[in-house]
């Protein structure tokens, strides 16, 4: 079963049209979108900065991993959620869209290595690899930042 049209069918669902119909509606759901795209990047530049060594030294890494989480699930679950609604208003836009596909696949990934590869880094202080810690911290930052680039570049590039 082709997916587009049940993409279009659930775009027709009346609180769906009201958000991207109203006058509001779609400004609100890129507003949370943002929010929590600016709350999930703190997180995640305040975590990749200490296991790089460059930022708040005076806490244990796995203290700050263990208070930083709920505030990126709960930064995730609040992008994904309203990215799907953003999504939904006009899902054939967005499956057309080359930098959507990009930032996808990029999300995906980055969601895998925070949780699966800088879980373990974080786990316990990290001090006796600080070149591979480095590398690491980068490695997050490229693909959360490429997440956020490629999002932008939806509204400019085909």
């Amino acid at each position: 079963m082709p997916i587009l049209p049940l993409l279009q069918s659930a775009s027709n669902w009346a609180p769906i049209v009201f958000i991207r119909d109203s006058k509001y509606g779609m400004p609100v759901a890129e507003s949370f979108h943002l929010m929590g795209l600016t709350i999930l990047l703190a997180t995640v530049v305040v975590l990749d900065l200490r296991l790089a060594g460059l930022g708040r030294n005076d806490y244990e890494i796995s203290w700050l991993a263990r208070k930083l989480k709920p505030w990126t699930v709960g930064a995730i679950v609040l992008v994904m959620s309203s990215g799907l609604l953003i999504f939904l208003g006009t899902p054939g836009k967005y499956l057309d869209s080359r930098p959507f596909r990009l930032k996808m696949v990029l999300l995906c990934c980055a969601i895998l290595f925070h949780f699966g590869v800088l879980r373990r880094f974080t786990a316990g202080d990290s001090v006796a690899r600080p070149v591979v810690n480095v590398a690491v911290a980068l490695l997050s930052l490229t693909l959360w930042f490429g997440v956020g680039w490629a999002g932008r570049a939806i509204a400019f590039i085909p």
